[in-house]
C-alpha cells in the first residue's frame, strides 16, 4: 500500500478546505444579496440551506460510487461540477438563479467532505487515521479561518459576486492538482459491487454506526444552526457590519483549529472513544454559556460560546469520523458519505427552522442549538453503550 505522501496530503487539505470555505465564506453577503436581488432574509438565507441539501443528496450517492468505481474518478468529476456551480452563482441575476447555482455547487462540493477522510482511512489504522485527519483539518482550516473576514471585506468593498468567481478559480486549481497527484488509494480487495445504496442499508443497521451517526449529527448540527442564524442575530438584530461579522466569526475557526491540533497530537495515543468523551466537556460548557451571556448585546456573547464549541468539535470530530468508517473498513467511503448526509440533513432542517423562527425572536437560535446539543449527548451515550463488551 502506498503512503499518503506530501503532494497528495496538500491536495486533500485544499479540497477539504473549499467545503467549509464555500459554506461559511459567503454568509457575510446575506444583507447585500437581499438588497441586490430584491429578496427577504428567509429567502436569501437559503443559500446555506440549498447548499446543505445538495450536499446531503450528493454524499449519499458519491460514497457508494467511490467504493464502486474508485476515489480518483469521483474526485475529479465532483470538482468539475463544483466549478460550474460556482460560475453560475457569480452570474446570478435573480435569487432563483443564485440558489440553482448553489445547488449545483453543493452537488460537486460534496467530494470535499466524503473523499479526503475515506482516502486517509484507506491508508491508515483507526487511531492513526484520527490523528492524521486532525492534523489535516488543522492545516486546511487556514482558508476558512480567513474566509468569512475576506468574504465580508469583498462584499463591503466590491460585490458578493467576486467571492463566487474566486471559488471557481480555486476549484479549477484544485482540479489540476488532483489530476496530477491524486492516485487511486482503494485496493482491488476493497472494491465493492453492491446494489445502489445497499451499502448504506448495511451500515445503518449496525447499532454502533447508528449511534455514531446521531452523535455526529447533533454535534455538527450546533455548528450548522449557528451558521444559519448568526448573521441575522449579529447583523440584523445587533447591528454588526459584514466586515465585523467576518472578523468575529474568525475566532470560531480558531477554536476549531486549536481543537484539531489537540486531536492530531493525542488521538493515536488516547484512542478515539476517549477523545470523543473529552471533547464533550467544552461542548456542554459552550452551550451553557450561550444562555448565561444571552442578556449581553456585545458580539462576544454570541461568538465566545461558539468558539468553545468549535474547540470541542475540533477535538472530537476526527475521532467520530474515524469511528464511523471503522465499523466496515471495506465501505469507508459509503460510511463517510452516509455520515455526511445525515449531518447535512440535520443541518438543512435546523437552518430552515432557524430561518423561520428568528424573525419572531433571536432567542430561538439558542433553543435550536441546545436541542441539537442534546441529540449529540444521546448519541454519545448510545455509542458508549455499544462499545461495552
Amino acid at each position: 500500500m502506498k503512503n499518503l505522501g506530501l503532494p497528495l496530503l496538500l491536495v486533500l487539505i485544499g479540497i477539504s478546505a473549499i467545503g467549509p470555505l464555500t459554506l461559511n465564506g459567503v454568509l457575510p453577503a446575506t444583507s447585500q444579496i437581499m438588497a441586490d436581488l430584491l429578496t427577504r432574509y428567509e429567502v436569501a438565507q437559503l443559500v446555506l440551506t440549498v447548499f446543505l441539501f445538495a450536499n446531503l443528496v450528493s454524499q449519499l450517492v458519491l460514497g457508494p460510487a467511490a467504493d464502486r468505481y474508485g476515489r480518483r474518478p469521483i474526485m475529479l468529476m465532483g470538482l468539475l461540477v463544483y466549478i460550474f456551480g460556482s460560475l453560475l452563482c457569480a452570474s446570478a441575476v435573480s435569487i432563483e438563479w443564485l440558489l440553482a447555482g448553489r445547488f449545483i455547487q453543493g452537488i460537486g462540493g460534496a467530494v470535499c467532505a466524503v473523499l479526503p477522510r475515506a482516502i486517509v482511512r484507506d491508508l491508515h489504522t483507526q487511531d492513526r487515521a484520527a490523528s492524521v485527519i486532525g492534523y489535516m483539518t488543522t492545516a486546511m482550516m487556514v482558508a476558512p479561518l480567513f474566509g468569512p473576514a475576506l468574504g465580508g471585506w469583498i462584499t463591503d468593498q466590491y460585490s458578493w459576486r467576486y467571492m463566487y468567481v474566486g471559488l471557481a478559480v480555486l476549484g479549477a486549481l484544485l482540479f489540476v492538482a488532483a489530476w496530477r497527484y491524486q492516485y487511486e488509494t482503494m485496493t482491488r480487495a476493497q472494491v465493492q459491487r453492491p446494489a445502489f445504496l445497499s451499502s448504506s442499508a448495511i451500515l445503518i443497521k449496525h447499532p454502533g454506526f447508528f449511534a455514531c451517526l446521531l452523535m455526529q449529527a447533533g454535534t455538527v448540527g450546533v455548528y450548522y444552526g449557528f451558521l444559519s442564524g448568526a448573521p441575522f442575530v449579529a447583523m440584523e438584530a445587533r447591528g454588526l457590519s459584514a466586515s465585523s461579522y467576518g472578523v468575529w466569526f474568525s475566532i470560531v475557526a480558531i477554536g476549531y483549529l486549536c481543537g484539531n491540533l489537540v486531536a492530531g497530537k493525542f488521538s493515536e495515543g488516547v484512542g478515539v472513544l476517549r477523545m470523543v468523551q473529552l471533547g464533550f466537556i467544552p461542548h456542554l460548557i459552550g452551550l451553557a454559556l450561550f444562555w448565561l451571556l444571552l442578556p449581553l448585546n456585545h458580539p462576544a456573547a454570541l461568538f465566545l460560546p461558539m468558539l468553545i464549541i468549535a474547540f470541542s468539535n475540533g477535538i472530537s470530530l476526527p475521532s467520530m469520523f474515524t469511528m464511523g468508517m471503522s465499523f466496515r473498513p471495506d465501505l469507508a467511503a459509503s460510511a463517510s458519505g452516509l455520515a455526511g448526509s445525515a449531518q447535512t440533513a440535520f443541518g438543512v432542517v435546523l437552518s430552515m427552522l432557524v430561518g423561520y423562527l428568528l424573525p419572531f425572536s433571536t432567542v430561538w437560535l439558542f433553543v435550536v442549538l441546545s436541542a441539537s446539543g442534546l441529540l449529540s449527548v444521546v448519541g454519545l451515550m448510545m455509542t458508549m453503550r455499544s462499545a461495552q463488551p
